[in-house]
């Protein structure tokens, strides 16, 4: 790893500390390069000897905590505030506007439908049964039953496809209300 290689990853993973103290310790790495080059190391050697920016970057922003802790409590609350308004905003959103008026009717209203198209699949059975307790065949009705059953295949395919789309976007959901707790969009 080059000079540039080097300080750019540690500018990039110190980006939480003030811009003063990140350039001030980026600084004191640029010297230990020029310093390792007038001792004749080449950058990638300097490199090796100071080590991973990753950890280096890790070690520094533990000690700037450490050292502020005031500072960190004040993001953390801010962190948990922010938490409990986005918590109580999805609760108006979900219970009053999405859940329960939009989402639950939706949800009723497929799975009527589903349960509607599963009896009329079975209306062929209702026939044969009305046949053998009133002793009275009607051909009309067996073949208008089994037209029936066949409109209630393919409504049931359909909403069987409707259905898993409405999982999809019930998970999404799900998964947008808390990435929206957790701090994101």
């Amino acid at each position: 790893m080059n000079k540039a290689q080097f300080l750019t990853i540690l500018r990039k993973e110190l980006r939480a500390l003030p811009q003063k103290e990140r350039d001030e310790l980026v600084e004191d790495y640029e010297h230990h390069y020029v310093f390792g080059q007038s001792a004749g190391k080449s950058e990638e050697e300097i490199s090796a000897e100071l080590g991973d920016p990753n950890e280096i970057a890790a070690e520094v922003l533990a000690e700037y905590e450490h050292r502020n802790p005031i500072q960190h409590s004040i993001s953390s609350r801010n962190n948990r505030s922010r938490t409990i308004m986005a918590c109580i905003g999805l609760f108006i959103l979900n219970f009053m506007v999405c859940v329960v008026p939009l989402g639950l009717s939706v949800w009723a209203a497929w799975l009527s439908l589903f349960a509607g198209s599963i009896i009329v699949v079975l209306s062929p059975f209702a026939a044969i049964v009305d046949f053998i307790t009133n002793d009275y065949y009607g051909g009309g009705k067996l073949f208008a039953s089994i037209a029936m059953s066949g409109i209630g295949i393919m409504l049931s395919i359909g909403l069987f496809s409707l259905g898993a789309m409405l999982k999809k976007v019930t998970i999404s959901y799900v998964r947008w209300n808390l990435s929206v707790i957790r701090g994101g969009k």
